[in-house]
């Protein structure tokens, strides 16, 4: 349950207490709490039932190290793929789903020894060679990139970064963009409005229609136009696009059909004039 601190203030970020559970060790969460820190920036931990952090924007963030993402694709004892649910949960729930692969951009990959290489320590020799020990996970590097490209197909944004800390500046960076503090303002007016593009073709005007409704992005709407052929038909099967397509679930179905068929009502404004 989101608190209030002694001054009246909501928290900003909530993050999942497991994710804390060892602050000696530096994760990019970590490293990102101590930057809000040092801006007085209130956040809240707690037990969340879905994501590693949110912020502000309805964005969701599952933090993955390259080795938890490799061991999670495989499931675990029990066979359940951990995962899978987790990525479903995130698209489901969050309007900005965000995978953030801690350590990816690091990542060596090796189709020789079908495997894929992590660095684990670094250490200069001269001013232009360096001494690197890595870690090999035995993991086609077709296979990794494929469970990667497969997460994107279901409308989550993989972010990868260097490291721990490269990927606290990311996080802070999401969070001023969403706060609109970004420093672009062409980033930060697309986080605050739904701005519409030019629309030169019927394709564009389809997807940019179904991608108004609550919980479908633009990767979504391309599937409901893939498999319904129109927006006309979409909305007419709206109660099969949590079984008809990949990535939809129930609450996201239930979110749509309130925009589509509540009743319109006018404003109070809008009433005052009237009379």
């Amino acid at each position: 349950m989101v608190q209030v601190d002694l001054f009246g203030r909501v928290p900003e970020v909530l993050v999942d207490v497991h994710e804390v559970s060892n602050r000696k060790k530096e994760t990019s969460i970590t490293i990102f709490l101590k930057m809000l820190d040092k801006r007085g920036i209130y956040y809240q931990i707690n037990k969340l039932p879905v994501a590693d952090i949110i912020l502000p924007g309805g964005i969701g963030v599952e933090r993955k190290t390259v080795r938890d993402f490799c061991h999670s694709l495989f499931g675990d004892r029990s066979g359940r793929l951990r995962l899978k649910e987790q990525i479903e949960a995130l698209v489901e729930n969050f309007e900005k789903p965000i995978l953030l692969l801690e350590g990816g951009l690091a990542v060596r990959l090796d189709p020789t020894t079908k495997s894929i290489f992590i660095p684990i320590n670094r250490r200069q020799i001269s001013e232009r060679l360096w001494n690197v020990v890595e870690e090999q996970i035995r993991i086609h590097p077709n296979q990794y990139e494929g469970a990667l490209r497969y997460i994107e197909s279901l409308g989550v944004q993989v972010i990868k970064s260097y490291d721990a800390y490269h990927g606290a500046s990311i996080l802070m960076a999401l969070y001023l963009e969403a706060k609109g503090l970004s420093k672009s303002k062409k980033r930060e007016t697309k986080s605050i409005v739904r701005a519409k593009p030019k629309l030169k073709t019927i394709r564009d005007k389809q997807l940019f229609f179904l991608a108004g409704l609550p919980g479908i992005n633009i990767s979504r709407a391309q599937k409901l136009l893939e498999f319904y052929g129109t927006p006309y038909n979409a909305i007419l099967k709206i109660n099969r696009w949590d079984i008809d397509v990949e990535g939809i679930g129930e609450k996201t179905v239930e979110e749509v059909k309130k925009v589509l068929f509540t009743q319109w009502e006018k404003s109070e404004k809008e009433s005052g004039k009237d009379e």
